[in-house]
């Protein structure tokens, strides 16, 4: 039996690079998705930000790597490499963006990020960590139908991808992984407020992250907090590309002015 050989790829994929820009947007991909669903950001992104995309552990170039077990570990290995870019030569403002898995991963990075303090959070599409009770026991495991139900009625992967049972075995285990994290997920008991402006995204037709889920992200920051629905449901992003990319070139903006 053939097993695969961890490829230890990268962490941050950079598609185009802007060593001029004046700002660093990282991007944190959602449960099952991966940096290419994010690729056209770099080229539609305002020149005066360079985008990064997070690759998580098991797709595309680490498709031979375990994924991580929690919100944390995968943190860890954000924070570590972020700290690799920082250097005396390229110490710009570093912004976060989350979408939906990806809000959580982007938070505790920024707890994480002690050393190096990002210029501003940017979380989409999750509800705030102050909305998930603790549970009293084991969180059950969703099952392969339930996570493919689910994915079915977000709506934004084509579904008659998992028809091919060759996709469906190579894919399915990055969602159980993902789903995990999801559900297990809940504030550390060393979080805190972050010194940073944090801003909350979300399509107002998407029943898992509304406005009563989305706006307690406010208690995250004692800095400025900004609500942003949008008209969609959990992938609004994909329509409003643009429009994100706007609200994130002008409130980096004004926060620059802001704080210098």
């Amino acid at each position: 039996m053939n097993r695969r050989t961890p490829s230890h790829g990268p962490v941050l994929l950079k598609p185009q690079p802007r060593p001029r820009a004046a700002h660093r947007l990282v991007v944190f991909p959602h449960a099952g998705g991966s940096p290419s669903f994010y690729r056209g950001w770099s080229g539609a992104a305002d020149p005066d930000i360079e985008v990064s995309l997070v690759q998580y552990a098991g797709r595309e170039q680490r498709i031979g790597e375990p994924p991580l077990p929690d919100a944390r570990a995968v943190a860890a290995e954000v924070s570590d490499a972020l700290r690799a870019t920082v250097t005396r030569n390229d110490s710009r403002p570093l912004a976060l963006f989350g979408h939906s898995m990806g809000a959580i991963i982007a938070y505790e990075t920024a707890l994480a990020l002690t050393d190096i303090e990002p210029s501003a959070l940017f979380v989409s599409s999750r509800r705030a960590p102050a909305t998930v009770a603790p549970r009293p026991g084991p969180v059950p495991t969703r099952t392969d139908e339930e996570i493919l139900s689910h994915l079915r009625g977000l709506g934004s992967t084509p579904m008659s991808l998992f028809d091919n049972r060759a996709i469906r075995d190579l894919y399915l285990p990055v969602l159980r992984a993902d789903y995990h994290l999801v559900d297990t997920y809940a504030p550390g008991p060393d979080s805190h407020t972050l010194p940073l402006p944090v801003t909350a995204l979300w399509g107002t037709e998407d029943p898992t992250a509304d406005a009563p889920l989305m706006t307690p992200w406010r208690d995250t920051t004692t800095d400025r907090f900004r609500p942003r629905p949008f008209d969609g449901g959990h992938f609004y992003l994909v329509d409003h590309r643009d429009s994100v990319l706007k609200l994130v070139r002008e409130q980096l903006g004004a926060d620059s002015v802001r704080t210098g």
